[in-house]
């Protein structure tokens, strides 16, 4: 028996090693987790926060630059 069982960190550690190579994933709420992760704050209330400021940059009208800015 060579296969050596994974402890639950790494487990984790390689789920978000791997989560954005996974097809239909929005690429910042994965970010979002992935940093939350690393700073180990993923908690149920940061993710919950996390989220909705994804969304509110999400519906937030984004500002047109006037003729001439750059």
């Amino acid at each position: 028996m060579d296969k050596k069982i994974k402890s639950g960190k790494d487990v984790i550690d390689e789920f978000f090693s791997e989560i954005l190579n996974v097809k239909g994933t929005d690429e910042s709420t994965v970010n979002k987790l992935i940093e939350l992760y690393g700073e180990n704050k993923l908690t149920d209330s940061n993710i919950q926060n996390a989220l909705e400021e994804l969304k509110q940059e999400a519906i937030r009208p984004k500002k047109i630059k006037e003729d001439g800015e750059d």
